[in-house]
């Protein structure tokens, strides 16, 4: 199968970030490229392990942000050793969270309606860390080391899909 895509189009598939690490390899190669903007020839290989075979485009980027956090939470959650019930480790869900707008760079120039998306989606993504932080915090010690967690299932009512 031949995929042809241009840089742009990468970027508004929220997939850039793991583009530029998985195949690009460099940061400067990826902005020369995106500055271009020339067709990309992407492998069958490339394009499964970017996730580009299953995202469709949207400027709807609150609802790929919460997809990707519910994804993020079903792949990441362990089970509750005290309780039932998931639990997924603070640091790396507030990672995932703050990663997200790399999907974005900086260098990218994008047109008037992912102007508005993207600002929509930091103003959602910075109630989102103001909400998150204000949950519970479980405290599980392993081998004299204290890990935070916070509980899944709380932090997929945080999302708010009717928007």
């Amino acid at each position: 199968m031949k995929i042809t895509l241009c840089a742009e189009e990468i970027i508004k598939r929220c997939l850039w970030d793991t583009y530029v690490y998985y195949v690009v390899g460099s940061e400067k190669e990826a902005e020369r490229m995106l500055k271009e903007n020339a067709e990309i020839e992407v492998s069958e290989r490339d394009a499964l392990v970017m996730g580009l075979l299953k995202i469709v485009e949207t400027t709807n980027l609150i609802h790929r942000f919460n997809t990707h956090v519910t994804e993020f939470l079903t792949n990441k959650s362990i089970k509750d050793p005290k309780k039932d019930g998931l639990l997924i480790r603070k640091k790396t869900l507030d990672l995932a969270i703050d990663k997200f707008l790399d999907k974005f760079p900086d260098y990218w120039e994008p047109n008037s309606a992912w102007v508005n998306s993207l600002k929509d989606l930091v103003i959602y993504i910075d109630e989102m860390e103001v909400l998150v932080e204000k949950l519970e915090i479980t405290q599980i010690e392993d081998k004299n080391v204290v890990y935070e967690f916070y509980n899944s299932n709380a932090v997929k009512k945080l999302l708010k899909f009717n928007y």
